[in-house]
């Protein structure tokens, strides 16, 4: 009995060893193939995963001034989805010194861009109930968007700021959202 088992197991054995080596010698034989064959997805995948490069502006420690910082996100067919990525970005803050522009609880609901250029940017209540208040505090968190998707995206020529979906709101009373808003770039500091 244990002389066939053992047989048995010696013949399994060989076989798998058999078929592994025809697997690979078939794979080397025709790698050619199988590259062109599997090439164009990887290239394809790799274009669809290219990155660019946007400056999110956060506050400076005075709240007086925006400054830039680079950020990377991933290059979308559509410049609706790149800014949406962008604004998302710019809600998880800073990475270096700089200060948040936004509250952490903020959530942006929903970002279209429509013919004439302007970015519609519906937000969560968040944004005006967990914000910190002042005229100053208030002016950078609206030109935080407003610059960070004008300034990054030539499509968007102005940004209509909207709270679960209302227009006339105000983050913190200071500044109406009433029309679409234009870039600021004065109130940007160069740190160069």
């Amino acid at each position: 009995m244990k002389g066939k088992r053992k047989k048995k197991g010696k013949g399994k054995l060989s076989l798998s060893l058999i078929l592994i080596g025809i697997g690979l010698l078939t794979i080397f034989i025709f790698r050619q193939e199988i590259l062109n064959t599997f090439m164009p997805r990887i290239e394809k995948r790799k274009i669809l995963e290219e990155e660019k490069i946007v400056l999110l502006y956060f506050s400076d420690r005075e709240e007086e001034y925006l400054v830039g910082e680079k950020r990377e996100i991933l290059k979308r067919d559509k410049v609706d989805e790149e800014a949406k990525e962008t604004i998302i970005e710019l809600i998880k803050g800073p990475k270096g010194k700089l200060v948040p522009t936004l509250p952490p609880r903020t959530k942006l609901l929903t970002l279209r861009v429509n013919d004439k250029g302007v970015a519609e940017v519906n937000f969560n209540k968040a944004l005006s109930r967990d914000h910190p208040g002042g005229s100053s505090a208030e002016m950078v968190s609206v030109y935080s968007i407003v610059n960070s998707l004008i300034l990054n995206f030539p499509q968007i020529k102005k940004v209509k700021i909207l709270i679960e979906g209302k227009t006339g709101e105000t983050i913190a009373g200071h500044l109406s959202l009433d029309q679409p808003i234009s870039s600021k770039p004065d109130l940007i500091r160069n740190d160069n």
